[in-house]
């Protein structure tokens, strides 16, 4: 099966930009990779190729109806109560390959993000779509997890779209991949490393040839002006103006120089040049390169002169299902740098809560940026930013282009993607002067070069910094200190039952 895309456009009611402008790709049965920067387009040409939105211009075809699979996990899917009172061969084979227990599929709301996902991927692929879209499944996911996904998706028959920030499940899954910027795309075969490097070496080869044109167009001004006041001195010297009436040797060379043409071919050589000054600007707007953003940036976050900015005594919480996480006292300094580590549902979302209720008094030099954020929290986040003062947006917009997303995308529309409400929230904290800066799964929804700025702009915060996260590389990169979350060592904890957690601090 392939599905063909022809000069595609769409704009949203909202936006005075295209999401997506002139693109054209083919996609084959197998696993394609669609990457760009948050607000690329993405998650727009996913919806297109399902069939949930309809392109404002150019083809699709066929017109293949397909499964999305959001980001969010907030929602129940459409089919989740048909699948959990499906007991085919399919259906248990799916429950089997994805490790999902027969009671979750009844109690979806208290289960954690990456039980959620796992569901969501389940019901998706029990409809067997020609078509199935996936936006980030390996948001929330622990290692182990992202395995058990990654085998129910490869057995997947049909054409599968994968957006993904885990380059290591790029490279297991897709055979090509899709890179979007600025509203167009260029396909490459191969996995994302493969493909990777292929486009880092076209934009290399890019910006070497944009240079060498640059260069040419300098040279042919200088040599354009040049030939100009050269033909100026001619035009000068053709003119009789200056001559004495009854000089008529010069009269006579003056009419020479005309007839024979030598004087004019300055003019026109010099008018030559335009033409070709004309033609290297043309050349020059026909080669593209992406725009980075490299502006120096100020970072307002400050370490507290507490002696701790968190503690909190030793104890236990009750996370329902008979389990329960134990936890010891903790203190979390001025300049601390953490980690939390775990599989998903061992409560680490569930104690970072506690642990932030322990310390009101530090809202107005804390910046919480949590797993998920609704619609309607995120359109105030956008409407504070739109009235902050032109000096204050300037700087919240200048973080925002360290973090790789365009400042002229985040005012264009009434609300921003997951990764740029991310970023956006980021810089707005980082001007209250935070002393302590927690995130909890802060890589999920950004795009792979965003992830590495936000690593870029944390390691420059001098205050505070709590971290949760699946990415083992980035919190390598961020962390110094280690919070665990496990299954407790036999005989560790005499009063820990069977199935609890603890924590363990190192």
């Amino acid at each position: 099966m392939f599905i063909t895309l022809h000069n595609v456009s769409y704009t949203y009611d909202d936006s005075p930009v295209p999401a997506l402008e002139g693109l054209s790709a083919t996609f084959a049965e197998g696993w394609t990779g669609i990457v760009g920067n948050n607000g690329a387009g993405k998650s727009t040409l996913l919806k297109l190729l399902c069939g949930h939105l309809r392109p404002d211009g150019g083809t699709i075809r066929p017109a293949a109806s397909g499964v999305y699979c959001a980001q969010e996990t907030a929602l129940e899917p459409e089919n989740l109560y048909d699948f959990a009172s499906d007991y085919s061969a399919e259906a248990v084979r799916l429950r089997a390959s994805l490790e999902l227990e027969d009671d979750w599929l009844w109690r979806y709301g208290t289960l954690s993000h990456g039980e959620r996902k796992r569901i969501q991927v389940a019901c998706a692929l029990s409809l067997n779509p020609a078509v199935v879209s996936l936006d980030e499944p390996t948001n929330h996911l622990d290692s182990q997890t992202r395995e058990v996904l990654l085998g129910a998706l490869k057995a997947h028959r049909g054409v599968g779209l994968l957006v993904s920030h885990d380059r290591r499940f790029l490279d297991e899954l897709v055979s090509q991949c899709l890179f979007i910027d600025a509203g167009r795309a260029t396909m490459i075969p191969g996995s994302y490393t493969e493909a990777k490097a292929q486009l880092d070496l076209r934009e290399q080869s890019a910006r070497t040839e944009r240079k060498q044109v640059r260069d040419q167009l300098s040279r042919t001004r200088s040599e354009m002006n040049r030939r100009k006041a050269v033909a100026s001195q001619s035009a000068a010297r053709r003119s009789g103006r200056n001559l004495d009436k009854h000089d008529s040797d010069g009269r006579e060379k003056l009419r020479l120089a005309v007839y024979s043409g030598q004087d004019g071919k300055t003019g026109l050589l010099a008018a030559q040049m335009d033409k070709k000054i004309e033609r290297t600007r043309e050349r020059l707007d026909g080669i593209r390169t992406k725009k980075i953003y490299e502006k120096p940036l100020d970072i307002h976050a400050e370490p507290s002169k507490r002696r701790y900015v968190a503690h909190i005594e030793r104890g236990s919480i009750n996370m329902g299902d008979a389990r329960v996480l134990h936890y010891p006292e903790v203190f979390v300094g001025p300049t601390d740098r953490i980690a939390l580590r775990g599989r998903n549902g061992a409560g680490k979302s569930t104690f970072l809560s506690v642990l932030l209720a322990s310390i009101p008094d530090l809202d107005d030099h804390l910046v919480y940026i949590p797993q998920e954020v609704d619609s309607a929290d995120g359109r105030k986040v956008l409407e504070k930013l739109k009235s902050m003062q032109s000096s204050q947006t300037g700087e919240v917009l200048s973080i925002v282009a360290r973090l790789n997303s365009p400042p002229e995308r985040i005012l264009s529309g009434d609300e921003l993607s997951p990764g740029e409400l991310r970023k956006v929230m980021l810089a707005m904290g980082l001007l209250e002067r935070p002393h302590l800066i927690v995130m909890d799964e802060p890589t999920n929804h950004l795009d792979l070069p965003s992830i590495e700025a936000l690593q870029d702009v944390l390691a420059q915060c001098p205050c505070a910094l709590i971290l949760v996260s699946h990415d083992e590389r980035f919190l390598s990169a961020l962390s110094e200190i280690s919070w665990n979350f496990r299954e407790p060592d036999c005989g560790e904890e005499g009063r820990v039952a069977r199935g609890d957690t603890v924590l363990v601090v190192s």
